[in-house]
């Protein structure tokens, strides 16, 4: 039989639906509501379409009878041009086609778990007993289970409860039984709720209600288990979107092929699919590109953001010339996405025309700082995900290869018909009057900002203006960029690759390509809600800390600070210093470079998750990650460090910018989160970097004395922290702080002055030398020249603080051969900056 085509939207679409029935059939507690729904139809006749027959003759997979429950009674304004009709059927008759088009959906529902076709599951739903076991059933955590043979992952089973997705639940917990059901419950009504939030809504064209329908899943359906017993760490978000885009690939291969014979759709040997990539390169350069530091904070969260949209657009704009729908993207993190495509004949065409579009706009804007490359794999068949995927990571290694390959020839679609250029940087371009851009300092400057006057490039500008928005502006919207008319257009238009524009506003009406809101918690309705990088806002502009330094009116160059402005990095700084008791500041106003990434990332991905590594496994592990930078991170900042400023975070990397005094805490506590995130599994760590600098400092090269830390502690081992050159472990580095903590203690109550403290420094410094390459002349006689020092000032000091002070000297300078728990000379120091 050879059906109408499927095209790649509808079967998306089918895919991103065809199991809600699970939640529907886990919110309720019988069939009451779904006999109800088909009261005076043929519901016998409806079972037997749609359902198959088990072992013992009993209908199975009756979650399918309930994905057709939820077209029948949840309302929708389908956009035009789908085929409703269509779309249902795939959907619904995923385990029972009756034509070749449903095959599309079938076949990508049998492969998109790696043909985890979870017998047992099946026959518990269809059992009486197994009914109330599968609503209780919670999703397995998979981050705990990661194993890379460093140790053990934990024996504690952790589980993610049915919870909409927030930074809370992000973290794994114990098994909470008996409550499962409930939860479901209120899913199910969230789900309604939200669907008609953009559902209802008239006008909308088809990819912006793919893409609301995948932002809803993701929101309610993340931690909702695909299986509940034969492989419940996969969520019914990830599987679904899997399905959506597998078919969506397999729609458009057979509809190039003219081909929609069932034996075709089914056949798994014909190469039908590839993996396409885009990467980001430049963007350590291109961020920190400054030519002073004034205005710093502003540009550097702007671009930041920017950059990260760029590759936003870009992905958008290059899976709609290679015709795929949104559900294509499988990964999309820290500069980096991966779409699988349909094998047909014109692709490397089509990614050819994008690709030298795309490096025509990146020149003609960021000059070479800046390159996104373009790879495809080699063709594939089917066969790859079968076995539970294990011939996928094959095919994603050789993708890399070639993304490798690209990284080293930047730039071929600009190159093909222009100068001769081999490498990467700021490529030379004619100055004009105006001279260089006062921000980058490196591109000709072009545009006169209107906010300030001062001559920019393009990018520049876009991150000025743009910055001067952002940390008040609730959304924004992707758009055509020909459709802005006007000066005030203009004035709040943002470029972007492929003729596309950001504006910062939350919606541009039915015409935008995609709209964005910051508000995680309300009702999206058509909007992608996303969490917003942590950045710290200026509360009072008259502080006394400000007017200490002179940052307040008065004492300001520039214009005057404002309440809910974004805090400047000598804003941050002076956040550290800490009111005295009479009323005046002490401390050093310094900033705190915090860098910190995953070890041993590419690990986890290809050997973490053991021999299963079907596409909606991989795709979930990395939105999980980069679900903690992105989402819990700022959470963690607003609560218990809210002066620190998001450079990036995302991926699996972050770079924060916070007061001085504030670093090795916020090290300490980000570690401890994330190692709960991981249920405490030694093969899922994190490294960090500490460097302290002024707030005029370029940030540059802060950065990069940051990366040097973190770079030092990786090369100790990983697990560490890097700070002041030394690489520490994260007790010692806990042993550290207490110590400092406690060496400040006894600097206010003046118990210990600081000339005494300095001293000790110097003997600790002599101890921790003996032995090494650095060893001085005298160092060895450190034991007895401290002894002496040590009962001079015991001695003298009171007779009621003695004991209790020379346990403190024993902890900072221990007595030979003791174990020393921290780093002394490190703890001396943080006491006597945070004194000064």
């Amino acid at each position: 039989m050879t059906a109408r085509p499927l095209t790649p939207r509808e079967a998306a679409l089918a895919g991103l639906l065809h199991d809600l029935g699970k939640l529907a059939q886990r919110a309720h507690p019988d069939e009451t509501a779904l006999r109800d729904a088909y009261r005076g139809q043929d519901f016998q006749g409806l079972e037997a379409a749609l359902l198959p027959s088990g072992e013992h003759g009993r209908y199975t997979h009756r979650h399918a009878l309930w994905t057709d429950f939820f077209f029948e009674t949840v309302p929708a304004h389908w956009p035009d041009g789908l085929d409703l009709e269509r779309l249902r059927g795939a959907a619904i008759r995923h385990h029972k086609p009756a034509c070749a088009e449903d095959w599309i959906v079938a076949e990508a529902d049998r492969l998109a778990s790696g043909l985890e076709r979870k017998k047992r599951d099946e026959e518990a739903e269809a059992a009486a007993t197994g009914r109330a076991g599968f609503r209780e059933a919670e999703l397995v955590a998979l981050v705990p289970r990661l194993d890379l043979g460093l140790g053990a992952p934990p024996a504690q089973a952790f589980r993610h409860a049915a919870e909409p997705l927030t930074a809370a639940s992000l973290l794994p917990t114990s098994p909470q039984p008996g409550g499962q059901a409930e939860r479901l419950r209120r899913l199910w009504d969230a789900w309604c709720e939200g669907w008609q939030g953009f559902a209802l809504r008239e006008g909308l064209p088809a990819y912006r209600f793919e893409q609301s329908l995948i932002a809803l899943s993701e929101r309610l359906l993340w931690a909702v288990p695909s299986s509940t017993v034969d492989q419940p760490d996969v969520s019914l978000h990830d599987h679904a979107l899997a399905v959506a885009a597998i078919g969506s690939a397999l729609a458009a291969f057979h509809a190039a092929a003219g081909d929609w014979a069932e034996a075709s759709i089914r056949n798994r040997r014909q190469p039908k699919f590839r993996l396409v990539a885009l990467d980001l390169s430049g963007i350590q350069s291109a961020l920190f590109r400054l030519a002073g530091s004034s205005g710093a904070a502003r540009v550097l969260r702007a671009r930041s953001f920017l950059i990260a949209e760029l590759v936003a657009s870009a992905v958008q704009a290059v899976r709609e010339r290679l015709g795929a729908p949104a559900a294509s993207v499988l990964i999309s993190a820290g500069g980096k996405a991966e779409l699988l495509v349909a094998a047909t004949a014109d692709l490397e065409a089509r990614l050819e025309d994008a690709r030298a579009e795309l490096d025509r706009w990146m020149i003609a804007h960021w000059q070479g700082d800046l390159a996104l490359n373009l790879a495809a794999s080699e063709p594939f068949p089917a066969t790859v995900f079968e076995e539970r995927g294990r011939g996928f990571p094959a095919v994603r290694a050789g993708l890399a290869a070639r993304l490798e390959e690209a990284k080293h020839r930047p730039f071929q679609g600009w190159r093909s018909g222009g100068p001769d250029f081999v490498g990467t940087g700021v490529i030379a371009a004619p100055f004009g009057a105006d001279g260089a851009c006062v921000t980058c300092g490196v591109r000709p400057a072009v545009v006169q900002t209107a906010l300030d006057g001062a001559s920019r490039c393009v990018v520049c500008d876009a991150a000025y203006r743009f910055g001067q928005r952002l940390p008040k502006v609730q959304g924004f919207a992707l758009v055509d960029h020909a459709a802005m008319d006007g000066e005030d257009a203009a004035a709040e238009t943002v470029p972007m690759p492929f003729g596309f524009a950001l504006v910062p506003w939350l919606a541009r009406g039915a015409e935008a390509k995609r709209t964005v809101t910051f508000d995680v918690k309300g009702d999206a309705g058509s909007a992608l809600p996303r969490p917003k990088a942590y950045v710290p806002l200026i509360d009072d502009p008259e502080a006394p800390r400000y007017r200490a330094l002179g940052l307040d009116a008065r004492g300001t160059l520039e214009a005057p600070p404002e309440a809910g402005d974004l805090m400047t990095f000598a804003h941050i700084a002076a956040e550290a210093l800490e009111e005295d008791e009479h009323g005046g500041f002490r401390g050093r106003a310094l900033l705190g470079i915090l860098k910190a990434d995953v070890d041993r990332l590419g690990q986890i991905f290809t050997r973490g998750l053991g021999e299963d590594r079907s596409p909606a496994r991989t795709a979930q592990l990395s939105r999980l990650i980069d679900g903690y930078f992105a989402r819990r991170l700022p959470a963690l900042l607003e609560r218990a460090f809210p002066a620190t400023y998001t450079v990036y975070a995302g991926g699996d990397d972050l770079l924060l910018v916070t007061p001085w005094r504030h670093a090795l805490p916020l090290a300490l506590e980000l570690r401890e989160d994330f190692s709960a995130f991981a249920g405490g599994n030694p093969n899922l760590s994190l490294s960090a970097g500490i460097a302290f600098v002024h707030p005029q400092h370029p940030i540059a090269l802060a950065a990069a004395e940051a990366e040097e830390m973190l770079e030092g502690a990786k090369d100790a081992g990983r697990n560490r922290l890097g700070l002041f050159g030394r690489a520490l472990s994260w007790a010692e580095a806990k042993a550290t702080l207490v110590l400092a903590e406690a060496l400040d203690s006894a600097l206010r109550d003046e118990s210990l002055p600081p000339t005494f403290l300095h001293r000790m420094r110097g003997f600790a410094a002599m101890r921790d030398r003996v032995g090494t390459d650095s060893e001085r002349s005298g160092d060895r006689a450190w034991a007895a020249r401290w002894g002496y020092q040590r009962a001079r000032f015991l001695d003298r000091a009171k007779r009621e603080a003695r004991e209790e002070l020379a346990q403190l000297l024993d902890r900072a300078v221990p007595p030979p051969g003791v174990a020393v728990e921290a780093d002394t000379e490190i703890a001396m120091t943080i006491a006597l900056w945070r004194n000064r």
